[in-house]
């Protein structure tokens, strides 16, 4: 699993450029904390489930969404379009309620 994040970063590292190292590695040591846990809870099939699952989800992400917006897959040009997409992605993600216009 290191060896596959130490590739990504290597692979996409324009996609977190504007994310400081420390933060990097912090989501690494949970991400590791994280998958010890499934497999205390589940075993060694719901790791591999799970991390085939994000495999997917990247793949999906970096193969078809940012392209359909004119994001380049792996170096994420233009990063300005870039940066406003994951921004707008995650405004969405942690809205619960629908938008209402103010009277």
């Amino acid at each position: 699993m290191i060896v596959a994040w130490v590739l990504g970063n290597v692979l996409f590292n324009a996609y977190e450029r504007h994310v400081p190292p420390i933060r990097r590695l912090l989501k690494l040591l949970i991400l590791i904390g994280l998958v010890c846990l499934l497999h205390v809870v589940g075993g060694r099939w719901l790791v591999f489930t799970v991390l085939a699952l994000m495999t997917l989800g990247m793949a999906v992400l970096h193969g078809w969404w940012f392209p359909k917006h004119g994001i380049h897959w792996r170096t994420a040009e233009p990063y300005d379009e870039y940066l406003k997409l994951t921004k707008k992605m995650k405004g969405r993600m942690f809205t619960l309620a629908p938008k209402t216009k103010d009277r």
